[in-house]
């Protein structure tokens, strides 16, 4: 007797080791679990775009997707080439269809494959949404028709990528651009943020120098996460063009993440308070901040000194999308490259997200990116950010959270601890400002201690102290 998978979501789609749990089979199911919602929220569907990144066997899966969508009598416009998540997430807004699918395990290992859905908004779906897939999974028989045998109607003929080309071309100033000319790296990490960047650069007076953006779908060994243990190439990329700052995309470039001129690592959280203060003085806008539990105490000082409301929310994209849907936020950052930008459409936009750094540098005035991080530490004080992950067992993660539940610390490394949050994970914050969090990973069996202090080698030790926590648990 066959028994259906347990396939679940986590925070922003579903991923598997491919030709493990990331099978031909449960990729059909996840995609009719997809369709039975599609037909039960539109009856007359209007389509579904379907796009794959440069993963082992995207295009594969993702005309299986198409095949299940077409069995199902959901029209279908399917990529040619790998692109990136925000230029499918902005094809379903832009062309009013049902949705996006997009095969692609974003920041995971290569080894990794996966499902994000996109809303007809281009938002990720929100945690009831992907709580019906999950139920749907193994309840209706998987339909398939093959591309070439779709009936009239169900192959749509639709622009995907141009579209959204032509708008991160208009949402950025290109006189604002001008102002400065810097020499820009750009590292792709293997991924589908490609050459998009330079092009988007080409006629300007930046010199930009990319790297690492050929397909490569084993990523040469390493994560495609923007995160400095996989920086090496990136570093010494900026240190021989002598560039004054590095973008930085992940796997399905919706991710970014920034070196200055000096090769040092910029936190998104940082991107994104120089992105607000550019916005306010520049742009005129305004807004919420919105970041979630892992970001920099940064973002609150910014807010507190321009009158800005501050929301946390936790890990995952999708608790920051309201805010982008509603117009509240300004900006809303993630720890993890994420970040959502007032008036563009409710994603993670690696692309748009580099190019308005740029812009923002250029528009503040600053010479350089390190000249910008100088300046956050002279307006908000010295902030500096560690991030270490571990596996863990089940064992460990249930004595843990016993033992912090029955006898919470009251001060680490001699700051007096003031709160402890447990809404994603535990967070101990502390007098001054520094801060502890362990968050279990929703997508692999990972813990993830992040911390913030004054100095680098007191948030080092910081998240030292979180692993001990755990293991002598």
């Amino acid at each position: 007797m066959s028994t259906t998978p347990a396939i679940t979501f986590g925070t922003d789609g579903w991923r598997g080791v491919i030709a493990d749990t990331f099978t031909f089979d449960n990729v059909r199911l996840v995609a009719q679990a997809i369709a039975d919602y599609v037909r039960a929220q539109a009856p007359v569907p209007h389509g579904i775009v379907i796009g794959y990144d440069n993963r082992f066997q995207g295009e594969h899966f993702a005309r299986l997707v198409a095949e299940v969508m077409l069995g199902n009598r959901i029209p279908v416009a399917l990529a040619t080439e790998p692109l990136p998540t925000p230029a499918i997430s902005f094809a379903a807004f832009h062309h009013q269809l049902d949705g996006g699918i997009m095969i692609t395990a974003s920041h995971n290992p290569p080894e990794y494959s996966g499902i994000k859905f996109k809303t007809t908004q281009g938002a990720s779906a929100d945690p009831a949404v992907t709580r019906m897939f999950e139920t749907n999974i193994g309840k209706t028989p998987v339909a398939t028709t093959a591309l070439e045998n779709a009936g009239k109607g169900l192959r749509l003929n639709l622009a995907i990528a141009p579209p959204y080309f032509d708008w991160v071309r208009s949402f950025i100033n290109y006189d604002v651009l001008a102002r400065a000319q810097y020499t820009v790296v750009v590292d792709s990490m293997y991924g589908v943020g490609a050459r998009h960047i330079e092009t988007l650069l080409a006629g300007t007076a930046h010199r930009v120098t990319t790297i690492r953006a050929e397909r490569n779908p084993s990523f040469n060994g390493i994560a495609p996460e923007p995160v400095p243990k996989n920086m090496a190439a990136t570093i010494a990329a900026v240190q021989d063009a002598q560039a004054d700052v590095a973008l930085v995309t992940d796997g399905d470039a919706d991710r970014l993440a920034a070196l200055d001129n000096r090769g040092e690592y910029i936190i998104t959280p940082k991107i994104a308070v120089l992105l607000a203060l550019h916005l306010l003085k520049n742009r005129g806008w305004r807004g919420d901040m919105v970041k979630t539990l892992s970001c920099s105490v940064v973002v609150d000082r910014f807010a507190r000194e321009h009158g800005l409301t501050v929301h946390e929310k936790p890990v995952g994209f999708k608790n920051i999308v309201p805010y982008l849907v509603s117009g509240a936020a300004l900006i809303g950052t993630e720890e993890s490259g994420g970040l959502g930008i007032q008036k563009h459409i409710p994603e993670r936009d690696g692309i748009l997200g580099g190019l308005l750094f740029l812009e923002a540098l250029a528009g503040l005035g600053f010479a350089n990116a390190g000249a910008a991080m100088d300046y956050l530490d002279q307006q908000f004080g010295v902030l500096r950010y560690d991030r270490i992950d571990a596996h863990y067992t089940p064992t460990q993660k249930a004595s843990f959270l016993q033992r912090i539940s029955a006898a919470p610390p009251k001060e680490l490394l001699g700051q007096r601890v003031v709160r402890i949050k447990d809404f994603d994970g535990i967070k101990f914050e502390c007098a001054d400002d520094s801060w502890l969090l362990l968050r279990f990973s929703g997508t692999e069996p990972v813990v993830r201690f992040y911390a913030e202090a004054p100095s680098a080698a007191t948030a080092a030790a910081l998240t030292k102290l979180g692993l001990h926590m755990l293991t002598s648990a």
